[in-house]
């Protein structure tokens, strides 16, 4: 009896000596596959699912003629008719990458906050000059460069509209189909810019802009507008299409220049989409000092 429990009492203990070990293998085996981080701290590893896997982009579900492999430009972003916006939506406008540039229009009520926050947010400022427009509903504001005006009415308002905006480092037309047709208006407009130092970028609003023309006359730095980004709407369908667009300036040296506006959340959250998108696909932002180098900047 003494014998036949002592075999027992052993069988037992070889058993569980037999369970310990696995447990201690299985404990082993699972800290192999566990990455430390400290002596006391372990991170358990992504799941094999995840291994390899890129955050999907926003507007990844629409097909483009590009991509990573090409080479593409870099691009400039301006957000027009800063200067009535207020309040938080300014606020998060601001908070965009200090790459994107601030156009402020004058004489508005929130001209001077907007300036003043974009620049504390390190984003370039520039003028956004009213404009005198062909067949618009819309008047580009109480005071405009117009068609009829002389150049010694127009380098006073210019200089008028910097005051409000002293930390403007270069102007861009708002509206303006009509005055950027006139070779006259154009030539006291950019004669003034050159001798006040700063640069001109050409929003294309008419096709029949005469602005580089009289630009390579001065010798004055400038960039034309490429892309609307906000035209003819902020659906995804549309930013795709500009995306798409981008594909036509492969190779380029020179940046393109695109345009968009601050009217309201939908176009800061379109804008948010077409950052990460363009960025995902290998795209760099870039401010205008590295377009035209000035020493203002």
């Amino acid at each position: 009896m003494g014998k036949k429990l002592t075999v027992i009492i052993l069988f037992a203990l070889l058993l569980f000596g037999i369970s310990s070990c696995k447990k201690d293998r299985a404990q082993e085996l699972n800290l192999d596959e566990q990455t430390q981080v400290g002596e006391n701290e372990i991170v358990e590893p992504a799941p094999e699912s995840m291994e390899g896997l890129m955050l999907e982009l926003p507007l990844a579900k629409y097909e483009y003629n590009w991509g990573r492999g090409d080479q593409m430009p870099d691009v400039v972003i301006i957000i027009d008719d800063f200067g009535y916006t207020s309040g938080q939506l300014l606020e998060d406008f601001a908070n965009l990458p200090p790459e994107i540039v601030f156009a402020v229009m004058p004489n508005l009520a929130q001209t001077k906050i907007s300036a003043e926050k974009g620049a504390a947010k390190g984003h370039e400022i520039i003028l956004h000059l009213p404009m005198e427009a062909q067949l618009s509903s819309t008047s580009p504001g109480e005071r405009y460069i117009s068609e009829d005006m002389s150049k010694d009415e127009i380098a006073p308002m210019i200089d008028s509209f910097l005051e409000q905006l002293p930390m403007a480092i270069g102007v861009n037309n708002h509206m303006g189909s009509t005055s950027t047709e006139s070779i006259s208006t154009m030539d006291a407009v950019l004669r003034h810019l050159k001798r006040r130092g700063l640069f001109f970028i050409d929003s294309v609003t008419t096709a029949k802009s005469v602005a580089y023309a009289v630009s390579k006359e001065y010798n004055l730095p400038f960039a034309r507008r490429d892309i609307f980004l906000d035209v003819p709407d902020s659906s995804d369908e549309t930013l795709a299409q500009k995306i798409q667009d981008l594909g036509k300036y492969k190779g380029r040296r020179e940046p393109v220049i695109i345009i968009t506006h601050c009217h309201n959340r939908e176009k800061l959250d379109a804008l948010h989409k077409f950052l990460a998108q363009i960025k995902g696909m290998g795209i760099n932002i870039i401010p205008l000092r590295d377009v035209f180098g000035s020493s203002r900047v």
